[in-house]
């Protein structure tokens, strides 16, 4: 099996030759950033790289694809690609400048993924008929144009897996567009509205899904940030979340779309309800959150494979060897099928090269099953 052969069998609960279990860590564009800065351009630091994928986020997918082969990945993620800001940099600051006159809009949220962080939040939506049309804006941004940067991408890589994300279905983009106060007010106020915003909102991620499987990608990534587990009771989640997910992947069963469910922080409460959501993996398992790999493979893991669990303060500040021990651990706990070895969530962008290529080769070198058979529990 080639390493998309081997994601594919993993995400389907299916054994791999000699219990390989592949990896895809969720690695983002600013951790290649930091790892290559300065080959670009001599002197040029981080911050640099980071203006130059605002700038030209076509440079994103050269970064990501670059580390992934260096090391050695069986998967990997590519979002479809934001347009292009016009930024100055500030001593430590990205200002993002309106293209026309110049003026500050905002800023670049250099730590947290490089997002636009704008100076002025837009009002919230208040009815149904403006969430419909802000809606139809992010139908809208997903681009022919932006579409082939993504096929192109994808065709550089044929036998490595490729997930990517059609957008948030449920809390994410409802705190968007309703504002994050706000929308925990709706739960109690609004209740009807929340549950038509997010009906319209699964609709919409369905069509851009659609059209992200016309690049030839592998795999859907839905979900939500902490929000969805954290910051929301399981009730709550219950109610007004799940239902869109069923919806999302209700719509692509048939057609046996392979999906994944990321939700981060504390998931441990709703951990059977994001399997009851139909898709084919549960992810990131986050040890910062309380999840335990071995705790979501009793619950669940005769009905969902699993993917994460490697604690992200561990790849960033452990050593090799302790990253090490912590993958082994998390392949035991979680293979030897229907586990993919991940990060608890994104791979940090200060985690050293070295951490994440031991990890990665734990996988893909087998050396959990090394150290099972120097104990004598596997022969």
């Amino acid at each position: 099996m080639n390493s998309r052969e081997l994601m594919v069998a993993a995400m389907r609960r299916k054994p791999a030759p000699g219990g390989r279990i592949p990896t895809m860590p969720q690695i983002c564009h600013d951790l290649p950033v930091r790892l290559y800065a300065g080959e670009h351009t001599p002197g040029e630091d981080w911050l640099d790289g980071m203006r130059r994928c605002v700038e030209d986020p076509t440079v994103i997918y050269d970064l990501v694809i670059r580390l992934v082969q260096q090391v050695g990945c069986d998967g990997l993620r590519l979002f479809v690609k934001p347009e292009p800001m016009r930024v100055a940099r500030d001593g430590d600051e990205l200002i993002v400048l309106d293209r026309e006159t110049g003026d500050r809009i905002g800023r670049i949220d250099t730590h947290g993924g490089g997002a636009l962080v704008p100076d002025r939040k837009p009002a919230p939506v208040e009815s149904l008929e403006e969430y419909r049309a802000r809606l139809e804006l992010l139908r809208s941004e997903f681009t022919d144009e932006k579409m082939a940067l993504l096929r192109d991408a994808r065709a550089r890589i044929p036998d490595l897996f490729v997930a990517s994300a059609p957008g948030g279905i449920t809390m994410n983009t409802y705190t968007a567009l309703r504002g994050r106060e706000q929308a925990m007010v709706d739960f109690y106020e609004r209740p009807d509205f929340v549950h038509a915003a997010m009906d319209m909102q699964a609709d919409t991620m369905i069509e851009r899904a659609e059209r992200l499987l016309k690049t030839g990608i592998d795999c859907l990534y839905i979900g939500d940030p902490a929000a969805s587990a954290s910051l929301i009771s399981p009730r709550h989640f219950e109610r007004f979340c799940l239902p869109g997910y069923q919806k999302f992947c209700r719509h692509f069963r048939d057609d046996g779309v392979l999906i994944y469910i990321h939700i981060c922080g504390n998931s441990r409460p709703i951990l059977e309800m994001m399997a009851d959501a139909g898709a084919d993996v549960v992810e990131p398992l986050d040890p910062l959150g309380g999840v335990e790999v071995a705790d979501a493979k009793r619950r669940i893991g005769q009905r969902v494979a699993l993917m994460g669990g490697l604690n992200t303060l561990t790849l960033a500040s452990g050593t090799p060897d302790e990253v090490r021990a912590e993958a082994i651990r998390k392949c035991r706990e979680g293979g030897p099928h229907g586990y993919i070895l991940a990060a608890g969530d994104m791979v940090p962008p200060n985690t050293p090269l070295e951490n994440l290529q031991v990890m990665v080769d734990v996988a893909t070198k087998s050396l959990w099953r090394d150290e099972l058979s120097r104990s004598g529990r596997v022969t």
